[in-house]
């Protein structure tokens, strides 16, 4: 139940690489893992964590978890599953917790989630909560954002009739019947204080990655989903909206993903992959890029050719620095250096995650603590796959 109490017993691996101590923080049955990568899980001291878990009567709920001794705090009362949404293609239509929702503002200590067709603000500490907005009837939602002063929510959503696809592959599926149908999204931003809701824009395309600048609030990244489309990064600003790296000007295919936002908010880093040439179809390279958002300049820093891995890659509070889960090692989380302004790309171990990446509860997605001490990942690693725990690892990267 909401406000329960439990422990969790922290468990030390040692990696066997570069034998740094890993620390394994969730110990009971059940699934577990962080929130995703465009949202903190850590509180403002770095102290405590937030993470899904389906721990209690396997149904997922969020809780809080001291990273000092284990103790942990439930902080939802789901019982109805999970809800259908981007990514978790198979969960309920209209009810259950949105595992996709969750964003989390450690400045108010406030937590954004929807549950069923409710979008909810809830605080940390007090429990305390309240519902803001009721979704229209029919929609299916993305990943949500909170502002960084902790005033404004923003919610992607689009017609279920976009998830209407039958069997195959969920992204191209969805991504081919958008533009087919020429099904648009809707991006809604609520006034937590007033509960005012308005969408700001509406455009043809599966929108499900939404991110505020990190000091304006009038800025909104977001990006259009399902695979190799056409133009992957868009910013809305100052009431239109613009394209980040103009994918039309490539004479070769390109995989572009995973944006997010320089702490600063003067910059925005992305990562893909591009085809040698048309001819050489088998052969590509990976980058990771990076566009300034006062130049609009694009500089991408290349990765050998052998390194093809998945992956996601995350900022801390230094300019340059990231932590990634792939590319060159699906098995493996690295720190990786860029020098923009040099062309310069280096890259440093930290430890084997060992995430089998067979669904997306178990994508390591590592992030760092607000004073990059720590690393916090989810692997599969030491639990059933398809099943996770979270992890935290000193950063001795910077």
């Amino acid at each position: 139940m909401k406000g329960t109490k439990s422990k969790h017993d922290f468990i030390t691996h040692f990696d066997e690489l570069t034998g740094k101590p890993i620390r394994q923080l969730t110990s009971t049955s059940g699934n577990h893992h962080h929130l995703y990568f465009t949202s903190s899980s850590f509180t403002s001291d770095n102290q405590h964590i937030l993470f899904i878990s389906d721990s209690y009567r396997g149904q997922p709920n969020l809780f809080r978890l001291s990273i000092v001794d284990g103790e942990t705090v439930q902080l939802t009362d789901n019982v109805d599953g999970y809800l259908k949404s981007y990514v978790y293609y198979d969960g309920n239509a209209y009810k259950g917790l949105g595992k996709a929702s969750p964003s989390y503002n450690p400045d108010t200590d406030t937590l954004l989630y929807i549950q069923g067709n409710e979008v909810r603000i809830l605080h940390v500490t007090t429990l305390e909560e309240d519902v803001i907005y009721q979704l229209p009837p029919g929609v299916m939602t993305g990943f949500t954002h909170l502002s960084t002063n902790g005033r404004f929510a923003c919610i992607p959503y689009i017609p279920a009739e976009a998830f209407a696809v039958g069997n195959g592959t969920p992204f191209a599926s969805i991504r081919d019947k958008v533009f087919r149908d020429k099904i648009q999204s809707h991006l809604l931003v609520i006034d937590i204080e007033t509960k005012d809701a308005n969408i700001w824009f509406s455009q043809l395309g599966w929108i499900t990655h939404v991110q505020f600048h990190p000091e304006d609030p009038a800025q909104i990244l977001f990006n259009h989903e399902g695979g190799a489309v056409d133009q992957r990064i868009w910013l809305y600003r100052d009431g239109e909206i613009v394209k980040i790296r103009d994918e039309s000007v490539e004479t070769a295919p390109i995989w572009i993903c995973h944006e997010m936002w320089q702490r600063d908010g003067q910059g925005i880093i992305y990562h893909g992959s591009k085809q040698l040439t048309q001819e050489q179809v088998d052969q590509k390279y990976h980058f990771v890029g990076h566009f300034d958002c006062r130049t609009g300049q694009t500089i991408e820093l290349t990765f050998p050719v052998e390194m093809q891995a998945y992956g996601h890659f995350t900022v801390n509070t230094q300019k340059g620095f990231l932590v990634t889960d792939g590319v060159i090692d699906n098995r493996m989380i690295h720190i990786c250096q860029a020098n923009w302004s040099a062309g310069e790309l280096h890259w440093t171990p930290v430890c084997r995650h060992n995430s089998s990446f067979s669904v997306q509860d178990v994508h390591p997605h590592p992030i760092f603590s607000h004073d990059d001490r720590y690393i916090l990942f989810t692997s599969d690693a030491h639990n059933y796959k398809t099943k996770g725990n979270v992890y935290l690892i000193e950063n001795s990267g910077n």
